[in-house]
């Protein structure tokens, strides 16, 4: 019996039914597509005209249409050359096609192919061309790089062409070998669709031949410029004991960049030729003779190198790249000498007792990181209403005297509200502001162990003057608002006071800040509608003319879109200042690419106690440069954002420099900061942390010494939190006989034990020695306790675990504040506040004892002063 003929599937019936779908497909994707292009730039337009910032927009917008243009256009062209010269060199060598489905295939490609090759190179427009986009910043810094006149020492280079030209020429050349890429696989796939690459019968076709000849010819000639600039990116090379141009770069790699830019050449003539020759042989030889040379001297020879001469010799021969990597390390990072002094702790000796400077000491006895519960428990007012989980510190005259203080603005929280009240109205047109700003002394607390108040309530009553209290610019604000702005004739509809008290009335508000983008016209809200997905927008009657809509209302979010240049720091603190609330955010200058300088990982080094509760996230990334050169403001009700230059060197900062000459006017004078913001000004936190994680090593001046690693510091983990994360950094304030001091604080210990190395500080106070950087060193000999170990005696004194029991009774908790440390008169005073927290969920911490540790004196006390005058007596 005859067996049955398969039945071939019927793939054009399948294509006839599909064709009119996917054709429908292809529209409505490119209408979404294009719409969702169209939103993105006209609302982008409208929010940065909102500001007063539109120009940056543009500027920005101008680059990354520049680079669309000439890359995806680069690309988009070598595809379409590419296939047609590998058509054209296919069609004498092609074969009849075997078999109904190859033949149904193969005539299908011939019809459709100049369709086929636009198509695919809209698609490679778009990808190349929207990739090249994000370099639109490398671009503005070189067209406007300004010198750092400072020269490395292997290329004798202005440090200017490291940090902002060689990146470029970096992208540029990355750029020319994925367009060649582009090319020969485009070509390849060509010849595999017309048949002419089979694994039996004829060799490759000579056309061809030709034509992978030439593109591989201009491969080459691409990559012998790549070879030139990998000699430059050898300033922030790892093969060595630091990032320098190390032995093996200098004796090997260095070299053998320069044979394989030869080389390449070389194959590139050869190849040049063979496109006329034609002969497959020559191609082959080229080409693998190409891969080899790569491997041999790219690879094996440098670590031969490496592993004969360097690492035996390793001592000796690093000598020079460390000692360059030191000196540009410490300048990079701001701990030259000109900026930074070091002394011994015990020279640290003041004509007052050490009694009398103790008791000057404005101790940190509520924890910023600790008392945030606190705060929210006596000052939340409504359950609208919350503070982030970490305060923030300043200092304001009060009562005549710099008082430091824990500081937190009182900012609007839609997740509180109960899910019944989480309407659309409520969520975007009702709930829409915070209100004033919490205050307490940090030194001091009240008879019950809690804050202090001297700024509290609703409506704000304290000491630091009158203000606008209302926050529509926070750090805890919804996504989006919508208000009534300028124009509006219908009654206020945002919750402003909220009822106080059994006969209080709660009343409501309009805003007038001018901030945000009107909304009045259906263009607006139809765009508005689409960017946040929500039709409310467009539907909703309470959306009128006169509406504005606020968003991108983080302080740190503004700032960052008005400057993407700028690093900022995870911590934006309010400020009361000229009638106003002002959040204020460090804006700093870094470059991964300053020559022989050592790279930090930025969040690993800001990682500390501060940032484990979520409350501030570092911005990731390797910097090997870094500079606090822009103080910014953002107005906690206008939502105005301004940026202030912050040069405190006598040079300029010159990557500053660039930025203000890329985008003239975005960055106004020192001079104008107001007069009553510039005392809160300070010197931040993530600066200084970054700074201390280099000290760690770069204390260490001398190459030998340095090589050994053996007098090499470590930041100590913070005994008082689990899991026990690295320390922060502590502002402080106290008198030591000379005035009232402002700085930010740290300790380090030895690197392999606990014992205390060096205590760190910072003038944090704006004035003739801000910036200035003192290293106190513990002396060798010296067996000074480290913060874990201090943390230990505490723990174990009898008295102190005596009352820890004690207090832990009954089901409380005991909540271990801030180890905080200062020098006094060659010996560092410790302070540590501790809270109980009763159990429950409503529960918050209070202050209940203070410990002060001096030398060998512990005291545990229910007071600072108590406590200190058990220390040092009545002195």
């Amino acid at each position: 019996m005859a067996s049955a003929e398969p039945v071939a599937f019927p793939f054009h019936l399948l294509y006839r039914w599909l064709r009119p779908v996917l054709i429908v497909a292809a529209l409505v994707a490119a209408v979404v597509v294009g719409l969702q292009i169209f939103v993105s730039l006209y609302t982008s337009s409208a929010w940065y005209a909102s500001i007063g910032q539109h120009d940056v927009f543009v500027r920005r917008f101008r680059t990354q249409l520049v680079l669309v243009l000439i890359v995806g256009g680069a690309s988009a062209l070598a595809l379409l050359l590419s296939g047609l010269l590998a058509y054209r060199c296919s069609i004498p060598a092609m074969t009849p096609a075997q078999g109904a489905w190859a033949l149904r295939y193969r005539r299908y490609w011939h019809r459709r192919r100049r369709l086929l090759l636009v198509l695919a190179a809209v698609i490679t427009f778009l990808v190349a061309g929207l990739g090249a986009a994000g370099h639109w910043q490398q671009w503005l810094a070189w067209r406007n790089a300004a010198s750092f006149g400072r020269n490395d020492a292997q290329f004798h280079r202005d440090a200017s062409y490291f940090v902002f030209t060689y990146p470029l020429e970096r992208f540029g050349v990355n750029t020319a070998v994925n367009v060649m890429e582009i090319a020969l696989v485009t070509a390849l796939v060509v010849a595999i669709l017309c048949g002419v690459l089979r694994r039996q019968g004829r060799h490759l076709p000579a056309g061809m031949v030709g034509l992978f000849s030439a593109l591989f010819g201009l491969l080459y000639v691409v990559k012998a410029g790549a070879y030139w600039l990998d000699r430059f990116g050898l300033v922030t090379s790892h093969r060595g004991v630091v990032t320098a141009v190390s032995y093996t770069d200098t004796h090997a790699v260095l070299p053998a960049k320069l044979a394989l830019l030869a080389l390449a050449l070389l194959a590139a003539l050869v190849l040049f030729a063979n496109a006329w020759l034609r002969r497959g042989w020559v191609l082959v030889l080229s080409v693998g003779g190409m891969i080899v040379a790569g491997i041999v001297a790219g690879g094996i020879y440098p670590a031969i190198v490496q592993q004969v001469s360097a690492k035996p010799n390793a001592q000796s021969a690093e000598q020079a790249p460390i000692a360059r990597n030191i000196a540009a390390t410490r300048w990079a990072f701001g701990l030259d000498g000109g900026a930074s002094r070091t002394a011994s702790l015990s020279s640290l000796q003041s004509t007052r007792p050490a009694g009398a400077v103790a008791a000057a000491l404005q101790a940190r006895i509520l924890d910023p990181n600790q008392v945030p519960p606190t705060f929210t428990q006596l000052q939340q007012e409504r359950s609208i209403y919350g503070f982030k989980s970490t305060l923030d510190v300043d200092h304001y005259p009060i009562n005549g005297t710099d008082r430091a203080v824990v500081i937190g603005a009182r900012e609007v929280t839609i997740g509180s509200l109960p899910s019944a009240q989480r309407t659309w109205a409520n969520q975007h047109l009702v709930y829409t502001h915070g209100y004033g700003v919490v205050a307490a002394p940090l030194d001091t607390v009240d008879a019950q162990g809690e804050p202090a108040f001297v700024e509290s309530d609703l409506p704000p009553r304290g000491v630091l003057g009158p203000y606008q209290p209302r926050i529509y610019f926070g750090q805890r604000s919804p996504a989006y608002s919508i208000v009534d702005g300028p124009g509006s004739t219908g009654r206020g509809r945002e919750l402003d006071l909220p009822a106080v008290g059994g006969t209080g009335q709660q009343t409501t508000t309009t805003y007038r800040g001018g901030g945000g983008v009107p909304i009045g016209s259906l263009l607006r809200q139809f765009a508005y509608a689409w960017k946040f997905r929500d039709a409310n927008i467009l539907l909703s009657s309470q959306v009128g003319s006169g509406s504005r809509l606020l968003y991108v209302r983080d302080p740190r979010a503004r700032v960052a879109a008005v400057a993407p240049w700028l690093t900022l720091d995870s911590d934006a603190y309010p400020v009361v200042a000229g009638g106003h609330v002002v959040w204020v955010v460090d804006g700093y200058t870094t470059s991964n690419n300053y020559p022989e300088s050592q790279q930090q990982n930025f969040r690993t080094a800001t990682t500390n106690t501060f940032t484990t509760n979520g409350a501030l996230s570092p911005q990731s990334g390797q910097v090997n440069y870094i500079r606090n050169s822009v103080k910014a403001t953002v107005d906690a009700y206008t939502g105005a954002v301004t940026l202030y230059a912050w040069d405190q060197a006598a040079q300029p900062d010159p990557i500053l420099r660039t930025w203000e000459r890329a985008f003239p006017g975005l960055v106004q004078p020192q001079s104008r900061i107001p007069a009553e913001l510039l005392p809160h000004l300070r010197y931040p936190q993530d600066l200084f942390n970054v700074q201390r994680q280099v000290l760690t090593r770069y204390h260490v001046s001398q190459p030998g010494a340095f090589y050994n690693g053996s007098d090499f510091w470590k930041v100590p983990t913070d005994p008082t939190v689990p899991g026990h994360p690295l320390q922060p950094s502590y502002y402080t304030t106290y008198d030591d006989g000379s005035g009232p001091s402002y700085a930010l604080t740290t300790s380090f210990t030895t690197l392999n034990r606990r014992n205390l190395a060096a205590y760190m500080s910072v003038d944090a106070q704006p004035g003739p020695d801000y910036g200035r950087i003192t290293v106190l060193e513990a002396p060798v000999t010296n067996t000074a306790e480290g913060p874990g170990q201090i943390q230990n005696d505490i723990e174990s004194d009898p008295q102190v675990a005596q009352q820890l029991t004690l207090l832990r009774g009954g089901g409380s908790k005991v909540v271990l504040g801030n180890l905080q440390s200062v020098p006094i008169n060659g010996q560092l005073l410790y302070v540590e506040p501790i809270y109980e927290r009763a159990a429950g969920g409503t529960s918050f911490p209070i202050l209940r004892r203070v410990v002060v540790v001096y030398g060998h004196r512990i005291a545990y006390d229910a007071t600072l002063s108590a406590a200190l005058k058990a220390v040092f007596g009545s002195a």
